[in-house]
C-alpha cells in the first residue's frame, strides 16, 4: 500500500481510493513508496525468530554499515528528529540560537526548540535550495550557539566551506542531511565532515527502516556521549546512568530492514537516477515548468541522491488547481516544502530575510518518485501535467 505522506495533502479526496480523514488510502500513482525485497523480509523475520528485539547484532550491523560509509563512528537512533536532538545535547547546545534554513521540512526547528534554543532563520540559495555560507552569514547574531544547514531534496550543501566558517565563530556544524543518504562531493560521502550529520529512514527516504535515524559523528568522545543520551544515560552495563537521557534507542527490527537495504543502497540510487533522468528529459518541453534545485550543479565525481523530484512552477496560483486536476486522475503531488517560518510558533522566530524562500516555496511542487515507479506512469504524470497545466494557463 502506498505510504501517506503527512506532506501529502490531496485537493480532493474523493477523487481515487477511499478518504480518510481527508487522506487518500491508495492511488493509481503514489507519491512515495518503499522497496521492500524478500532480503528485507527474512532479514526482519531473523530478529523476530531470534527473540532479541533490541539491543542486538542487527543494530551493531547497521551501525559499522554507515561507519563504513562515512568514514567515522555512528549511533543509530529512533529518528532523523531524535538524532538531531541529541547531536545538539552532544555538542553541548542547550540554549541562544541556531541558525538553520526556512526552507525545508519543521522537523529541524522542533529539534532545536527541544533542547531549548531558538531557531533563527536563514534564506537558501536560489540554485541549490540549500544555505551555504553566504546565507548563514547574513543570519548570524551574537547570541548563535550552532549552524545546521539541511541537505535539501538530496542536494549537499557545501559542507567544506561552511565546517571552516564556522570555525572561525566558535561553533559546531550538524548537518541535517536527512534527505541525502548517499549524495556526495567528489569522493567525500556526505555525512563525513561536519561535527555531527543526522540521517533518517522514514518510509519516503532514500532507505527505510519505517522509522530511525543515524548520527555520524567527528570523533569516538562525541559517538559515546550520542550513545549515553539515547540510551537514558547509560554510561556501561547494568544501572550505570550519567546525567540526563532519553529513551531513543532503536529496535533490532528496524535495524535489520535498515541493514538489508543499506547492503543494496548503490542500486537504490541508481534507479532514482534513472528515474529522475527520464523527468527531466520529459518535461523539458513542458513551458512554465522547471526542476527544482537546477539538476546541472553537480561537479565531477559529486552525486546527488535523489529523495524527491520538485518542479518548480512559474506562477504559484497554478498550483492548487494543478494538484486538484492532478489527483482526479489519481497522481498523489506533494508540497515539498512550506517555509517553516510561516508555521507557529516560528512565525515569531529571529530570521534573516527570506527573498528566495519567500518566492519559491509557494511554486514547488514534488512528483511521484520512488523506486517502483514505472517509465510508463512517468510518462503518465508528465502528460496529465501538461495537459492539466495547459487546461490551467487557458483559464486564467
Amino acid at each position: 500500500m502506498p505510504v501517506e505522506d503527512p506532506t501529502s495533502i490531496p485537493i480532493d479526496p474523493t477523487a481515487v481510493g477511499s478518504a480518510r480523514d481527508g487522506v487518500v488510502d491508495s492511488w493509481r500513482i503514489s507519491l512515495s513508496s518503499p522497496d521492500i525485497d524478500h532480503d528485507d523480509r527474512a532479514a526482519v523475520d531473523r530478529v523476530l525468530c531470534s527473540g532479541r528485539l533490541a539491543g542486538g547484532p542487527a543494530t551493531e550491523q547497521l551501525e559499522q554499515l554507515a561507519s563504513d560509509t562515512f568514514g567515522r563512528p555512528t549511533v543509530a537512533c529512533s529518528s532523523g528528529t531524535a538524532g538531531l536532538i541529541l547531536a545538539l545535547r552532544a555538542l553541548g547546545v542547550s540554549g541562544g540560537e541556531v541558525i538553520t534554513p526556512a526552507l525545508g521540512f519543521i522537523a529541524t526547528a522542533h529539534a532545536i526548540r527541544a533542547v531549548g534554543a531558538t531557531p533563527r532563520f536563514c534564506d537558501v540559495d536560489p540554485e541549490t535550495l540549500c544555505a551555504g555560507v553566504e546565507q548563514l552569514d547574513a543570519a548570524w547574531s551574537d547570541d548563535v550557539s550552532a549552524v545546521i544547514p539541511v541537505d535539501l531534496l538530496g542536494v549537499q550543501v557545501p559542507i567544506d566551506a561552511i565546517v571552516e566558517w564556522a570555525k572561525h565563530h566558535d561553533v559546531p556544524v550538524i548537518e541535517d542531511a536527512c534527505e541525502a543518504l548517499g549524495s556526495r562531493h567528489g569522493d567525500s560521502p556526505c555525512g563525513a565532515a561536519a561535527d555531527a550529520a543526522v540521517f533518517g529512514f522514514y518510509p519516503n527516504k532514500i532507505i527505510t527502516m519505517g522509522e530511525g535515524g543515524l548520527v555520524s559523528c567527528r570523533d569516538q568522545p562525541l559517538a559515546d556521549r550520542v550513545r549515553q543520551l539515547a540510551n537514558q544515560g547509560r554510561t556501561a552495563a547494568g544501572f550505570n546512568f550519567e546525567g540526563e537521557g532519553y529513551n531513543f534507542r532503536l529496535t533490532e527490527m528496524q535495524a535489520a530492514l535498515g541493514a538489508s537495504q543499506w547492503l543494496r543502497l548503490d542500486a537504490l540510487i541508481e534507479r532514482r537516477q534513472h528515474l529522475a533522468d527520464l523527468y527531466l528529459e520529459r518535461i523539458e518541453a513542458i513551458p512554465g515548468v522547471v526542476a527544482a534545485p537546477t539538476p546541472a550543479i553537480s561537479g565531477e565525481g559529486d552525486r546527488r541522491s535523489w529523495f524527491a523530484f520538485v518542479v518548480l512552477l512559474e506562477d504559484g496560483r497554478w498550483r492548487d488547481p494543478l494538484r486538484e486536476a492532478m489527483a482526479k486522475h489519481g497522481i498523489e503531488t506533494g508540497l515539498y516544502f512550506p517555509s517553516i517560518a510561516t508555521y507557529a510558533p516560528y512565525d515569531e522566530a529571529p530570521s534573516a530575510a527570506l527573498p528566495v524562500t519567500d518566492q519559491i516555496s509557494p511554486r514547488m511542487l514534488a512528483l511521484p518518485l520512488h523506486p517502483r515507479l514505472k517509465p510508463a506512469q512517468i510518462d503518465d504524470v508528465v502528460a496529465t501535467l501538461e495537459e492539466s497545466l495547459g487546461r490551467i494557463r487557458l483559464e486564467a
